[in-house]
């Protein structure tokens, strides 16, 4: 690696920005970023890259490899492509439970399927970063961001997009640490841990975005978890579905058992709240999507059970209000009621804050 790699980088993340200048973002929050991202390129551009050390050279080359990935991400956030919807009751959720306001949930969109996951820069990684570009450059960036990936394909499909509940719970875990504080609780901070612990280990970040999840959504992530894998075994990574099924079911019925205790005590230990049950149920024999017409979502609570109702809805839809429609039409029906419902829900929500900002003012 040299000074050419840089040179290299730099004119490809050129046509990336070139590119991207025309994007039109749902928030202020990524136009800042943006903008942040921008500057910083300019900056190393203008630079006298020629002469850098190795070192330095390695250094920024992670940089402009951040710069890359954040643009990918800003990219496929634009008001043309991001799946507002369920980004906006992800952002509610996520409120609740981090409370600073330098995150920035962002996607990406995958063509391969089933492909769910979250990422984020780590905190200390971050303010290395931070330190080193502004030392270097007097620049700061002000955001991280929380990098959604999910499927091209199933972007607005509201029974499977369940899931980045789950995720996002993987997400908190990692910020509050809870699952490591639970096995440091256990086994006290060794220098390395066997087999068996770590296993213990991957369960536990399972089982608490397992019932992060259903916190919100009831078991309708677990529904989808038995549909894509029915009755797998215990593994390294995963407990089997069967126990992951049963826990959600005991933390729904209120029944504790050892993991939710454990759970909840380190949660609690933490200066965090216990997980609770989140969301209003909706009944399906009283929902408006009987009469083929979007919910009306009274408040957060029932804007997240939406997606158990969607579930109810696809597994009874052989004998409920769906009978008459071929299995491509109720699953678009199911989608488009979901859908509607939160954009109606979120549009009411921001006219009234800006409408009571006004009045205020």
């Amino acid at each position: 690696m040299n000074y050419k790699t840089i040179e290299l980088q730099l004119l490809q993340l050129e046509e990336s920005f070139s590119k991207s200048r025309s994007n039109i973002y749902s928030d202020k929050k990524k136009e800042t970023h943006f903008s942040e991202l921008f500057k910083l390129f300019n900056c190393i551009k203008s630079g006298n890259y020629s002469s850098f050390t190795d070192d330095e050279i390695n250094s920024h080359f992670q940089i402009l490899t951040y710069i890359f990935k954040g643009l990918e991400f800003l990219d496929n956030s634009t008001l043309n492509v991001i799946p507002y919807e369920i980004i906006s009751c992800l952002q509610i959720a996520l409120d609740e439970w981090i409370k600073e306001d330098d995150f920035i949930i962002v996607t990406s969109l995958s063509n391969r399927n089933l492909e769910f996951y979250f990422e984020s820069d780590d905190l200390e990684f971050f303010n290395n970063l931070n330190g080193y570009i502004y030392n270097l450059y007097g620049l700061h960036i002000t955001n991280r961001l929380i990098k959604i990936v999910l499927p091209k394909s199933l972007s607005r499909d509201y029974l499977s997009i369940v899931v980045l509940y789950h995720e996002l719970g993987h997400f908190v875990d990692t910020e509050l640490h809870i699952s490591d504080k639970i096995i440091i609780n256990k086994y006290g901070v060794l220098p390395y841990y066997t087999e068996i612990q770590i296993k213990e280990y991957n369960h536990y970040k399972e089982f608490f975005a397992d019932l992060f999840a259903a916190q919100y959504i009831n078991d309708a992530s677990n529904l989808f978890l038995n549909y894509i894998a029915y009755n797998n075994l215990d593994s390294h990574t995963h407990p089997s579905t069967k126990k992951r099924i049963e826990v959600v079911d005991n933390f729904l019925k209120e029944i504790d058992d050892t993991e939710i205790i454990e759970i909840n005590t380190a949660l609690i230990n933490s200066g965090n709240e216990r997980f609770k049950i989140k969301h209003e149920i909706i009944p399906l024999k009283k929902s408006d999507f009987l009469n083929l017409i979007p919910q009306k979502i009274n408040n957060n609570s029932e804007l997240h059970y939406l997606f158990k109702l969607g579930w109810e809805c696809w597994n009874t839809s052989e004998t409920n209000f769906l009978k008459k429609f071929n299995s491509r039409q109720k699953y678009h029906i199911i989608n488009n009621l979901i859908e509607k419902s939160i954009s109606n829900y979120t549009i009411k929500k921001k006219w009234q804050e800006i409408s009571s900002r006004e009045f205020l003012d």
